[in-house]
């Protein structure tokens, strides 16, 4: 062990892991497997996000739509109630005079 140690440059905190032997080794591996699974988090984390912010701006481009649609439909039934009121009007108008012009 000593020999190795000699050959090999410090290596830091791996250094010291492996002084402990198979506690150390042991813990080395752990490190690893936390590390990869981290990075695996992150990752996934990451696709999600891109994923949100993708269905984000479909639902913005489907209201921006849907909105559009909705502008006009009521524009139309804005204009058919106007002259359904205007029939009406109309109609009582036509009435009355009808009326006044049979009383006379």
């Amino acid at each position: 062990m000593m020999i190795l140690q000699s050959v090999v440059p410090s290596m830091g905190i791996f250094e010291t892991l492996t002084q402990y032997g198979a506690l150390g080794v042991i813990t080395l591996g752990l490190g690893a497997v936390l590390w990869f699974l981290l990075k695996r988090q992150i990752a996934s984390e990451d696709m999600l996000r891109d994923k949100v912010d993708e269905l984000q701006k479909e639902l913005s481009e489907y209201i921006n739509e849907d909105s559009e649609k909705l502008k006009e439909v009521i524009n139309n039934n804005t204009n058919a109630l106007r002259d359904l009121k205007d029939v009406i009007l109309g109609g009582s108008r036509t009435s009355k005079t009808k009326r006044k012009n049979e009383e006379d």
